[in-house]
């Protein structure tokens, strides 16, 4: 491992730790005929999916709200919404950083936008989480990436110094809330980049201009 390492890391989940792709979940599971991007619109792209992610809708609630939008059967929407916890599978590469940052002594965390149904179904499937100091999701605070408290609980509740913490997160938006925090805040495209731009020592972000 190089020098100059964070001394925390913090992890998004979806397309950063577990591989999430709604398009090729609708080609897998939507029956012929009927139409992926109203179905995508509906369900995965819909505030109510932002609001079982900030736990103020239920599952089963959601469920009805998906099934009146799309006008599918209710067991096709409950499929639908398994497949979309099941999809959810191990990217190795990012397994492999984590050991490697784990190993070098780095405090993990993780902080993800995750519904409680989907916390509750990943939380039993992986021994990979006890490598965390701390894990945040936003289901249990009632707060979204990137609402700024989101990212002041993961620094409070730790005591994390935000100029020695790194971020990674595949979404934009999450990486200037982080960075509007302070958080050394990097958008994650792939594990390659990623692992490059810690052991070389420059996940450091540029000073702010000064006034």
């Amino acid at each position: 491992m190089a020098k100059q390492l964070p001394r925390n890391v913090v992890f998004d989940v979806g397309n950063v730790l577990l591989s999430w792709d709604t398009r090729a979940l609708l080609r897998e599971h939507l029956p012929a005929g009927l139409d992926q991007d109203h179905f995508r619109r509906e369900i995965f792209e819909h505030s109510d999916w932002v609001d079982l992610d900030r736990g103020t809708l239920d599952e089963e609630q959601a469920l009805l709200n998906f099934r009146r939008r799309t006008g599918a059967p209710l067991d096709l929407v409950q499929r639908l919404v398994h497949a979309s916890k099941a999809q959810l599978t191990p990217m190795p590469e990012s397994l492999a950083f984590l050991e490697e940052l784990h190993r070098a002594g780095v405090s993990l965390y993780v902080l993800s936008n995750m519904s409680h149904a989907t916390w509750d179904y990943l939380r039993p499937r992986h021994d990979w989480w006890n490598r965390f100091h701390g894990i945040v999701i936003s289901a249990q605070l009632q707060l979204v990436k990137p609402d700024p408290a989101i990212y002041r609980h993961l620094l409070q509740k730790w005591s994390l110094d935000p100029a020695e913490t790194v971020f990674f997160d595949d979404r934009a938006e999450n990486i200037r809330g982080a960075r509007d925090s302070g958080l050394q805040a990097h958008l994650f495209d792939r594990c390659a980049p990623a692992r490059t731009l810690v052991l070389d020592g420059r996940w450091r972000l540029p000073a702010p201009p000064a006034e």
